[in-house]
């Protein structure tokens, strides 16, 4: 093929492949973009946690389409959330009575509404509608997380326990860890509320569903300690932090206490050396250590520690404390308000725990967040 013929096929051919794939990408047909639509966009704002435009989004939906039922559950959970419970509940009860809902929706506008009476501190209620929800179909899961969270709100732990039970038979949960965390963290509920020997039983049954259940280790002890059965605590404390080595610091202040009344406080010595063994870069553990040398009057090894402590995390603001009181003690005044410059925000070290979920802080750990039920992280 003589050059110049074949350059203009070659060109044909290029323009025919470019034109080609024009087409297939839309070309004179393609559709421009369709406007985003109010329920889009609370859809949207939802997946970015923006309540505040979710809600106006779907007001605007539901004032415009009447018939979109998803957007008015949405709007009413949105109005729970807001502490607008009677306005949210009225609006899901409507839609519980409404004709033409698919069975999805009926079943959204009945979950929404038991957590509005749960809101309205109606409980029994909330327990009613959630059995009947539960009954039209026991293989929901949704249905029983929603009644579970009625009988918590009603206190009605045993009939809690059986439906946790049946859920986590349903998501295919075969092992007792899960039901002894349950029944651990509805001890520690009861333990709030003052009824001990309530507590007491659900603590020793978690205890039977998993011999380390660190949250009921952890809460007999306290009711031991404040029974005065002191030797029970301490072995129930050590099993804590011998079982888990992340959690060890829950239980420092508290073997402390007990020594100390017992006039055994030279032991601790030994058992922050096992704990140290276990986790060596525990700061948590090393300044209580540095504490206990503190108190004996051995200020040298407690600056010692402090600096391995400052080592590992230079921020630590318990282990800064401590040194600046150690600096004091040993009377090098300038090298404590050296330390003092860092240390200008806060007054004491005393560890803080917040809900991941809701930010609820506490100076106590409890197994679920006492605010919104959420489950503490699992290290």
């Amino acid at each position: 093929m003589p050059g110049p013929v074949a350059a203009l096929v070659a060109g044909a051919i290029l323009a025919l492949v470019g034109w080609a794939a024009w087409t297939l990408s839309g070309g004179f047909t393609a559709e421009r973009a369709k406007p985003e639509t109010p329920f889009q966009r609370g859809l949207n704002a939802l997946l970015r946690g923006d309540r505040e435009e979710a809600l106006r989004a779907f007001a605007i939906t539901v004032k415009e389409d009447s018939d979109n039922i998803d957007a008015y559950i949405h709007l009413g959970n949105l109005l729970r959330e807001q502490g607008e419970v009677e306005k949210a509940h009225r609006l899901h009860r409507e839609l519980t009575v409404r004709p033409g809902l698919t069975g999805t929706q009926q079943r959204s506008a009945r979950e929404s509404l038991i957590l509005d009476l749960i809101a309205l501190d109606r409980p029994t209620h909330a327990v009613e509608e959630g059995l009947r929800l539960r009954d039209a179909d026991r293989k929901d899961p949704g249905a029983l997380k929603v009644l579970l969270q009625a009988l918590e709100a009603a206190k009605e732990w045993e009939r809690a326990i059986e439906i946790y039970s049946e859920l986590a038979r349903l998501n295919g949960e075969h092992s007792g860890g899960s039901l002894a965390r349950y029944r651990a963290a509805i001890g520690e509920s009861l333990l709030r509320e003052g009824r001990t020997d309530e507590a007491k039983k659900h603590l020793k049954e978690a205890l039977r569903l998993e011999r380390n259940q660190p949250g009921a280790l952890l809460r007999l002890g306290d009711i031991y300690y404040a029974r005065a059965r002191a030797e029970r605590a301490v072995v129930l404390w050590k099993g804590l932090a011998a079982a888990h080595p992340d959690k060890a610091h829950l239980v420092l202040d508290r073997l402390e206490s007990a020594y100390f009344e017992r006039g055994r406080f030279g032991e601790m010595g030994v058992i922050y050396e096992e704990l140290l063994s276990r986790s060596p870069r525990d700061v948590r553990i090393l300044v209580a250590l540095a504490r206990m040398h503190v108190k004996k009057g051995d200020l040298a090894e407690a600056s010692r520690v402090l600096a391995e402590a400052l080592e590992i995390e230079p921020d630590s603001l318990a282990a800064r404390l401590l040194l600046v009181n150690v600096y004091r003690r040993r009377g090098e005044l300038s090298r404590a308000l050296d330390e003092m410059e860092t240390l200008l925000r806060s007054l004491d070290g005393k560890e803080r725990f917040a809900c991941a979920t809701c930010g609820t802080a506490a100076d106590e750990y409890w197994t679920r967040c006492p605010a919104c039920f959420a489950w503490a992280a699992e290290a």
